[in-house]
């Protein structure tokens, strides 16, 4: 489970590097540091004013232009197999494209519902032909779309698949994401102010913000949101929930909320208003030490840091805490401001661009530069905060503790379209002081610190253990595991911590371990992002309060020093912690003496049941390991290395053997009911002692899937025209049929709302429970549209999915909306059919 967390920082980090570092505004763009379901467009009355010339390929001609002047590599530019990314794009992303390319005859044939043409694409030798071929392609791509389809979703997949030739941050934007950008780099937006998270299928109230709509009206934490306006939110992401609550300050928005205590829903009818976001929070310690947190680089960050420093410096700081975990980059110029805060002197970042050099340099002013002060990172800290980290470690002014971080060097430069996207093209690359670069190896701590994960106690009820960790992962994930990441020849993996400690969690309740200086609130997991503005005092945070408050060192070089007995402390603590924990689990973790030899053992693995093992079993894992020596062996841990990540670092801890006995250690591990089938060798390490076991070979049995496939049905229930018009009630009618080969254990089947304010749902959920092969269900979904509504579509989402075997299929119907008219006396009820069938997508992670 570990190792998938892991994954998915990695891609929560990644994605956020993606959208979040902007640098500064130049005459040609942006400068900027640091994907979408299929449509398909049912046409059941008129077909649809075509809105987006495809073939014209206005910004895909754009984005070449951009990319030949600006792009920081040339190199990377291979115009033959950015046509056929392109093409693989629009396939994975538009339904009715098929693609099939033929590389040793350099063609590639498309295929567009029924109809298929071979395009040959040996000609294909520069950027210019390459768009005169996909020019061609298109043309053939837009006469044989269904009809209405949206053909801008096309280009925007095609530019993207391009770009990804290039590297993992230049990308198009398409003008909702552009949108959001824009809200997160400019810290402001209308809303309500509320931040809320999808728990257990219900919209929950994590807080609301202080002095906002929400907070005056009293809407508290935990608090469910049913209904936004008229629409439930039961079928809406997370992200779509917040798009309905933003709006224009001073509009109106009504949410309907279940409270615990409360009988029926509560109505709030609330004004939005400009929602200034702080991410900027801080706490004085007992200590006299000041923690600030920055959760991202956005427009006034400095400005907000400067400010929190003159209010705990007014109650007694002497000393800092910059927090930057989880802080994904932002704005360039903030970091280097940020970083002016604490220097005076010295080049805090240089961007390189072939021959071009442009350094940013602290500036003298109103800074504090003699407080002892500690920088805190992980793996998810990127980009612009890379910056201000390396910068306050390579100019002597701080340390830096926590894990190695993402890796990110490079500078984007944004420019905006005319149709509201935006191209983030990647043009230079960063230094930090003394010309390093952290490209694909992150910011190396001075105090490297490994988390140990030990459950309270074995649980013979459960049907699997949890899983004791006590070494760091064999392998780290961050920018360097990113498709096509770049490489810079200033980047040498040559830094090492000059201090590593390994610990546990603070305890619940707060113990007094891991200094002084700090009470620890709790036994927070470094793998989640914290929910809330709250410092709480970790483990991480205690170690840097108490390092802050011991030394008077101003810098970096004299902060290590004050370090090392300060480590050698914490160390022996947690080794005694660690025995502790140990214990109850059956584990005998004393050490052997200073200088004692490691015992020879007999020391093997074994998997039970033998033989295949199916999706969803329960396998047992034992190492058995005999002393047939005169000594005992001491600390004997046997780690399985694996390219499958659920055995991939798993841990058998067997602790003291001694002379002549035979120890073993079982664990129950659990594999998912989604696993593919797949053959893996297992390899074991050993440490503690020397031994030299078999690998294990494991066959995993993947669960028959199925195959998600409907037809639909729009009844008019208005005034029975046939036509969709505002004002109007009609029932959308599908059938689901699970065509696969094996059964759904939970399938679901949702409705969800693509149009926005003016289209209620009345009921958007249905579970469905197993679904045999062959078998079909047949749902009735109300749909009222309201003169709300603006545009003119309606746009609905039919989604089936099983979430036990992760997969789903999914497509996006599109109407027309025709104008009100009367009801006919003669007029009939009308409706419109369409059926569809697709293979379900297996969803990762």
């Amino acid at each position: 489970m570990r190792r998938r967390i892991q994954l998915l920082l990695v891609i929560v980090a990644a994605a956020a590097a993606l959208v979040l570092t902007i640098v500064r505004r130049t005459p040609q763009g942006v400068l900027v540091l640091g994907l979408d379901t299929p449509v398909v467009r049912a046409a059941p009355g008129q077909a649809l004013v075509v809105k987006h010339d495809l073939s014209a390929l206005k910004i895909f001609n754009l984005t070449l232009v951009r990319v030949k002047e600006r792009y920081v590599d040339p190199g990377r530019l291979v115009p033959r197999k950015m046509l056929y990314e392109a093409l693989n794009s629009v396939q994975f992303n538009i339904p009715e494209v098929l693609v099939e390319p033929d590389l040793t005859k350099n063609q590639v044939a498309v295929a567009v519902n029924d109809q298929r043409e071979v395009f040959d694409t040996s000609d294909v030798d520069s950027l210019w032909r390459l768009a005169s071929k996909l020019k061609r392609i298109f043309r053939f791509i837009e006469a044989n779309m269904n009809t209405g389809a949206d053909l801008a979703k096309v280009e925007y997949s095609a530019i993207n698949g391009m770009l990804s030739t290039l590297d993992p941050h230049s990308m198009l934007l398409d003008p909702e994401q552009a949108r959001d950008m824009d809200v997160s780099t400019s810290g402001k937006f209308g809303g309500l102010g509320i931040e809320i998270r999808m728990i257990d299928r219900k919209l929950t109230v994590m807080r609301p913000m202080k002095d906002t709509p929400a907070s005056r009206a009293g809407i508290k934490p935990q608090d469910h949101i049913v209904k936004i306006n008229q629409e439930l939110t039961e079928h809406l992401t997370s992200n779509e929930a917040v798009d309905r609550m933003r709006g224009e300050p001073d509009t109106g928005v009504t949410l309907w909320i279940e409270r615990k205590g409360a009988t029926g829903l509560l109505r709030f009818d609330l004004i939005r208003a400009t929602i200034h976001v702080s991410q900027v929070t801080s706490r004085l310690l007992p200590s006299g030490v000041g923690v600030i947190r920055v959760k991202q680089f956005s427009s006034g960050i400095t400005r907000d840091v400067a400010e929190a420093m003159r209010e705990l410096t007014m109650k007694g700081a002497r000393a800092w805490v910059l927090d930057l975990r989880w802080n994904p980059g932002g704005l360039l110029d903030q970091a280097v401001q940020l970083s002016d805060l604490f220097v005076d002197s010295g080049t805090v970042v240089t961007t390189v661009s072939g021959r071009d050099r442009e350094p940013r340099h602290a500036e003298r002013g109103d800074d504090d530069t003699a407080s002892p002060l500690v920088v805190l990172v992980n793996t998810g800290s990127a980009s612009a905060s890379e910056i201000v980290a390396g910068a306050l470690k390579n100019l002597d002014r701080a340390v830096v503790i926590g894990t190695r971080t993402f890796g990110k060097g490079s500078v984007q430069e944004l420019y905006p379209n005319e149709d509201g996207s935006k191209l983030k093209l990647t043009v230079a690359q960063y230094l930090t002081p003394g010309d390093r670069s952290i490209q694909s190896l992150g910011i190396v701590p001075d105090i490297l610190l490994q988390r140990m994960s030990i459950p309270e106690k074995a649980d013979a009820d459960q049907p699997v253990d949890a899983p004791v960790r006590l070494l760091a992962p064999s392998k780290s994930y961050g920018e360097k595991d990113l498709d096509a990441h770049l490489t810079s020849n200033y980047a040498k993996d040559t830094d090492k911590p000059s201090y590593e400690l390994a610990f546990q969690p603070l305890p619940k309740p707060a113990a007094a371990s891991a200094g002084a200086a700090a009470a620890p609130d709790a036994g927070d997991d470094e793998d989640e992002e914290p929910i809330d503005d709250d410092i709480k005092v970790d483990f991480e945070i205690a170690l840097a309060g108490e390092l802050a408050a011991a030394s008077t060192a101003s810098t970096r070089t004299g902060l290590l020093k004050s370090a090392r007995a300060l480590v050698a402390k914490l160390h022996a603590e947690e080794e005694k912690r660690l025995v502790a924990a140990l214990g109850p689990l059956g584990i005998d973790w004393s050490a052997a003496a200073a200088g004692a030899a490691p015992a020879t053992l007999d020391l093997k693995v074994t998997l039970s049941p033998p033989g295949a093992i199916n999706a969803g079993d329960v396998v047992t894992v034992t190492a058995t390991a005999k002393n047939p020596g005169t000594s005992p062996a001491f600390r004997v841990l046997a780690r399985l290395h694996s390219d499958h990540y659920v055995f991939d670092d798993y841990e058998l801890h067997l602790g003291k053997i001694g002379a002549g006995e035979t120890r073993t250690y079982t664990r129950k591990i659990q594999i998912p009911k989604d696993a593919l089938s797949r053959v893996d060798r297992v390899d074991v390490e050993v440490r503690g002692a020397k031994a030299t076991p078999d690998p294990v070979m494991v066959r995993i049995k993947a669960a028959p899937r199925p195959t998600f496939a409907y037809t639909y049905q729009l009844v008019d229930e208005g005034n029975g025209d046939g036509l969709i018009q505002r004002g109007e009630k009609h029932k959308l009618l599908v059938t689901f049929k699970n065509t696969g080969e094996g059964a759904s254990p939970e399938a679901t089947a949702l409705l969800r709302n693509a149009s926005g304010d003016g289209v209620v749902l009345s009921k958007s959920r249905v579970e469905l429970g197993v679904l045999e092969p062959g078998a079909s269900r047949s749902l009735e979904f109300p749909v009222s549209i309201t003169r709300e509504l603006r545009g003119d579509e309606l746009a609905l989402e039919v989604i089936a999915y099983d979430a036990v075997l992760e997969t789903q299929a999914s497509e996006k119907l599109r109407f027309p909306l025709a104008p009100a008219a009367r009801r006919h006396p003669r007029a009939r009820r009308g409706s419109r059919s369409h059926q569809a069938s697709r293979a379900s997508a297996r969803g990762v992670g």
